[in-house]
């Protein structure tokens, strides 16, 4: 994830209003490992109730780094303290900053991307709102 916000930021500097097919062919590439690593941060782009088990099996993970940390006497990364994350708010939080802007992204190069994926990540994100609502 260190480098999510420059790379976003890089494709969509360079193929802004262009379809995948008037991307320069040595673009292309950098596209391919682009939606590699959106597949690596897809859970929010899964249906029900996938995007909810990974969203799980997600946090179970950064509990468990957050418990290392603890022992080790070292400060909590965000979204890995148990005691404090709220799974709602920290999805809430992944969805609207990370993901969509992303995926969005992504939609304007491959349009089948914003009919097909940016709903799903759309309903996701009511789901957890609604979520956040009734905690």
């Amino acid at each position: 994830m260190a480098k999510h916000f420059s790379t976003v930021a890089n494709i969509k500097n360079q193929t802004v209003g262009k379809t995948l097919d008037e991307v320069d062919p040595k673009l292309r590439w950098e596209i391919l490992m682009y939606m590699l690593h959106l597949a690596d941060i897809s859970n929010p782009a899964k249906g029900s109730p996938m995007f909810q088990l990974w969203t799980d099996r997600c946090l179970d993970e950064f509990f468990a780094q957050g418990d290392n940390e603890r022992k080790l006497g070292l400060p909590i990364s965000p979204n890995c303290d148990r005691n404090e994350t709220k799974k709602p708010e920290s999805q809430i939080g992944f969805i609207n900053f990370v993901v969509k802007p992303a995926y969005e992204v992504l939609a304007d190069i491959i349009p089948m991307v914003g009919e097909n994926i940016l709903p799903i990540i759309e309903n996701n994100l009511m789901y957890w709102e609604d979520q956040k609502g009734r905690e």
